[in-house]
């Protein structure tokens, strides 16, 4: 086939491309085939191709007959004489189309035809569901003034055999939901709505003759159409909510109640019923809820209901679990009524549901919406109930005593299946059982908030019982639950006694005895429990020993490493203070623990940061350098293998049982044959490194410590100025060697960063200096992370006792990132190095303003142009980036005349630049999410500089402007909103509509 395809001119010609649409042709030839026919039904030709097409036989080509006719009653305007011969025809083909056996995608689409005439031309066409009616009943396009004198509706529905029955449901469906997606407050579709609103009554008499079939014969075909045309007439209802209307469709519900009893009907029944439940709960009546309870309380809802608990989770039972939860909810306020009897029952049923057999989501798929729904409860019932304090509250009577069940049901749900079933479940089963048992948190920190203490007794209780009767799935699962809880008791003391009864139970001892005793997810999840009570510890050091003694048994344990870790890491920085006595034994046993081959990397930087965090606390400065001077020499033992390994020649291979490849990788990562030297090396760097990391974060003092901006001491130490030096000389030395390695550059830059929020000297607080030095050296690679870490060091030089060094720093580290961005050959060349260089000049400009206008002319003009170049791109972070520089540069003050001359002479010449930069992304170039950003160097140019308006106009004029969508009107009128706006909020969404209207319509969901 040709590249180009011309328009048919015969009727055959239009026949063959048609069929062709329709064979698995190439896109481009299918595009090229659409787009042939869309040129011939936009034609003047389109009404007569469609009448020929719809008199020709074969379904593709009557339905493209169709859809010609609705192209062209969208795109031309008819006379009203017009517009009845057209509807006279369409009426006349749907009959047609309905006596000769033509499919039902040509029946619909005649039907989609209809109702495209209807939202045109409804006053020509007011009864349009009692005239099409009577036209296909008679097989004929009745005049639609012969409807006055037609016979009673009823009787014609009744007359109607199936496929005309489908034919009018179908019109009537597609009518609701295509006059529901037009606006119901827009005043030209004020009088489509009403005439709609007028065949309400006759659309509620079709679907009514289904549903409620005349002598007790039932019509499945009929009756799933009516359920599903009514389906969009609620959906319509909802939205116009006229009362008259709702009123009619409301006759129907008993109707379709008695409709789920029916097999063939269940489906399409229950969904609906659980969807208007869900999304309309209003829409039924005292009367409709009083049959629902009928409903629920009958032997077929009983047998649906036992089907489901015994561990039916077919499609039928599980919708059926869904449709009471949806009346559940719509019911909630009775729910709560401790005097309903029918309610509680019901409540009671759908505590039930948590019972069925099976486990969460991978056999119960009912089970996280049922938790979902006691979740909603039971905040439902905290912010309606009364109470002064919880000890008034009746927890022995319905609904609390339902609540406390459902606490029950749920902790004994979802404990772990044995190993060999939960072995057996994919990766996507894992994950969803997990997420049932983070619900069931959600849940029982709702009911936390109405019981308090009782409900943390209750779990202590039942974690003692399962550790007495040696039930470790109910020990797993009781303490996942208690553990779930620690955030609500973190605050307090009042709960210490309680919890005693755990941590200062046999648990310690038992879980000391491995794997043999308790199974490994056990001893997991009761590790995870220590954590999460570290306050507990803080308050209670007694039992500080034997949590810590039992966690740095189990991080040998590689299954337990990284819990045991994280706990070990959680409790010594929460118990710092308490801990110091005892950093020897820390170093010690973490000295021991190098020499595990299971020892876990991540593992091991919590456990050195923690023990940082002790050192931290020492409160003798003397101490704390000897003891950071042992850590960073056991630290310093991977140093050193590291670099004599990277002597090695590349050819030289490491043995994969050598030691230093257990140290190098973790178990998960290690090789099965030889390693090049220099790979091992790299490993050991990061493995270093992240170490250092770690160190440096735990070393930071805590928030809540008191200190002053400025440092108390100002001498110097010269142990520290060593450990400055040492810790230096790593960093320099794998930068040297590794930093092409993205892994390396990052952990040298958070070790950098440590050290810029500390107000007092320390380990990592390097002199800026060393710092500076270390930033501009050579860099192998990624030195956008570089230019990162560069930023926030100039930001804290501000803020810090460092003060004195900001000129100085700045005078070295503004020619270097300026340089760095000058090598680029196009600012999108290095997304990440463009967005951080704009925000470190950014950074300057708004903390030194004097720095940066002070360099050399030529450096500024490559900077302003650079910065220009970003704002004008295609990437979204420097694009945001250049938009902060920009709107900082606009709003840039300086107490010096000079700098503020400088400033504003800058600003002279580039304001008309910048203003055309903003307009054209305005105008169209810009992505909807961009636009925000660049408001806000607009509102800063219209309200700080008096010439914003004429630089704008002329931008907007412009013979550049990106958009031809806009007229000169709209553009001035934009303007003068900007203008008006004087930078004030609503300016976004001016913005916003400004750039729909330059996009086009077809952009308008996304303003």
């Amino acid at each position: 086939m040709e590249n180009n395809i011309p328009v048919p001119t015969t009727l055959p010609e239009v026949e063959h491309l048609i069929n062709e649409l329709y064979k698995p042709n190439p896109p481009e030839t299918i595009s090229q085939i659409q787009e042939a026919l869309q040129r011939l039904q936009k034609s003047t030709q389109g009404w007569q191709l469609a009448q020929s097409l719809l008199t020709r036989p074969g379904d593709n080509i009557k339905f493209f007959g169709a859809l010609t006719i609705i192209v062209k009653l969208n795109t031309e305007r008819l006379s009203d004489d017009d517009a009845l011969s057209v509807l006279q025809n369409l009426i006349t083909w749907l009959v047609h189309s309905l006596n000769d056996g033509s499919g039902n995608i040509v029946i619909r689409k005649l039907c989609s035809a209809l109702v495209t005439y209807y939202i045109h031309y409804s006053h020509t066409w007011p009864t349009c569901i009692r005239h099409l009616i009577l036209s296909i009943n008679r097989n004929a396009a009745v005049p639609i003034e012969e409807v006055e004198g037609s016979p009673p509706l009823e009787q014609v529905i009744q007359e109607l055999d199936t496929q005309k029955f489908l034919a009018a449901s179908w019109f009537a469906a597609a009518l609701a939901e295509d006059i529901g997606k037009i606006d119901h407050r827009a005043p030209k579709y004020i009088s489509l709505h009403e005439r709609v609103l007028g065949n309400a009554n006759d659309v509620a008499a079709l679907m009514g003759s289904a549903l409620t079939p005349t002598n007790g014969v039932t019509h499945i075909p009929k009756q799933k159409e009516a359920i599903e045309c009514l389906q969009s007439w609620l959906t319509y209802a909802q939205c116009a909510f006229k009362q008259p209307l709702v009123q009619m469709l409301q006759v129907l519900v008993q109707p379709m109640i008695d409709c789920l009893s029916v097999e063939e009907l269940y489906e399409t029944t229950v969904e609906l019923l659980t969807d208007t439940l869900s999304n309309w709960p209003q829409f039924f009546t005292r009367h409709h809820i009083d049959a629902f309870y009928v409903l629920f309380e009958g032997e077929w809802a009983r047998q649906q209901y036992e089907d489901l608990v015994q561990g039916d989770f077919d499609f039928n039972a599980a919708q059926f679990a869904l449709f009471m939860l949806a009346f559940g909810n719509a019911q909630m306020v009775e729910m709560m009524d401790t005097t309903d009897t029918r309610a509680q029952a019901f409540l009671a049923g759908l505590a039930g549901i948590l019972t069925a057999q099976g486990y969460p989501t991978v056999e119960d798929k009912i089970f996280v919406p049922a938790v979902e729904f006691w979740s909603t409860f039971v905040e439902n019932l905290r912010d309606t109930i009364l109470f002064e304090s919880t000890t008034d509250l009746q927890w022995d009577k319905p609904p609390l005593s339902r609540i406390m069940q459902v606490v029950s049901y749920s902790w004994q749900k979802i404990q772990f299946p044995p190993p060999e079933i939960y072995d057996s479940w994919d990766s996507t089963d894992k994950t969803w059982f997990g997420n049932a048992r983070t619900d069931v948190a959600d849940f029982l920190q709702a009911v936390y908030t109405i019981s308090g203490l009782p409900l943390i007794s209750l779990f202590v209780d039942l974690t003692s019982r399962a550790l007495s009767n040696s039930a470790w799935a109910d020990l797993e699962a009781t303490c996942f639950c208690l553990g779930s809880l620690s955030d609500c008791v973190s605050e307090g003391k009042s709960y210490d006694d309680v919890l005693a009864k755990v941590f200062g139970s046999s648990l310690f001892d038992l879980l000391r005895q491995g794997q043999s005793v308790i199974p490994v997810r056990t001893r997991q999840t009761c590790l995870f429990l220590i954590e999460r009570y570290s306050e507990f510890f803080v308050r209670h050091a007694e039992y500080l020993p034997a949590a810590l003694n039992l966690l740095f048994s189990a991080v040998g344990d590689r299954h337990l490493a990284l819990p045991s870790s994280k706990s070990i890491h959680t409790l010594c920085s929460s118990c710092r203070i308490l801990l110091t006595s005892e950093i020897d034994a820390f170093l010690e046993h973490y000295s021991a623990l190098r020499n595990n081959a299971e020892l876990d990397s991540l593992a091991e930087e919590r456990i050195i940061g923690g023990i940082a965090a002790i050192l931290q606390s020492l409160p003798s400065e003397e101490h704390k350098i000897n003891t950071i001077q042992r850590l960073l020499t056991m630290v310093g033992i991977d140093v050193t293998a590291c670099l004599q390994l990277r002597q090695a020649q590349d050819s030289v291979l490491i043995d994969a049982n050598d030691p230093i490849i257990i140290r190098a990788f973790d178990v998960s990562q290690r090789p099965t044959s030889p390693v090049p030297a220099h790979e091992v090396a790299l490993q050991l760097a990061i493995r270093a490194l992240r170490c250092l990391c770690s160190i440096s974060r735990g070393l930071q003092a805590p928030v809540d410590l008191d200190s002053d901006d400025e440092s108390s001491q100002t001498g110097t130490n010269p142990e520290l100025e060593r450990i400055h030096m040492d810790i230096s000389g790593i960093l320099v030395q794998f930068k040297n060697l590794f930093s092409d390695s993205v892994e390396v550059v990052d952990a040298i830059c958070i070790i950098l960063r440590a050290g810029f929020t500390e107000t007092e000297p320390g380990p990592f607080v390097f002199p800026p200096q060393m710092v500076t030095e270390l930033i501009v050296s050579h860099w192998r690679r990624h030195v956008a992370f570089v230019v990162s870490a560069a930023s926030a060091f100039v930001s804290s030089l501000n803020a810090r006792r460092f003060k004195q060094h900001v000129l100085s720093t700045l005078g070295i580290l503004l020619p270097w990132v300026f340089n760095l961005l000058h090598q680029l050959p196009d600012p999108e060349a290095d997304t990440e190095l463009s967005q951080y260089g704009i925000e470190f000049a950014q950074r300057v400009l708004s903390k030194r303003p004097e720095v940066l206008m002070s360099q050399a002319s030529n450096v500024l003009e490559f900077l302003f142009a650079f910065a220009m170049k970003l704002i004008n791109g295609n990437e979204p972070l420097p694009k945001a980036a250049a938009a902060e520089f920009w709107t900082t540069f606009i709003t840039a003050k300086s107490d010096d005349p000079n700098v503020q001359n400088a400033l504003n002479d800058a600003m002279s010449h580039l304001g008309p630049l910048l203003s055309q930069s903003l307009i054209q992304n305005i105008g169209g170039r810009a992505s909807r999410s961009e636009l925000d950003k660049l408001s806000e160097p607009l509102k800063k140019l219209i309200v700080q500089h008096v010439h914003a308006s004429k630089w704008l106009e002329a931008a907007l004029n412009d013979p550049s402007f990106p958009s031809d969508k806009v007229s000169s009107q709209d553009k001035a009128l934009f303007l003068k909103k900007l203008i008006s706006l004087r930078g004030g909020r609503p300016t976004n969404q001016t913005v916003r509509e400004f750039w729909v209207a330059c996009r086009g319509s077809s952009f308008a969901y996304a303003s």
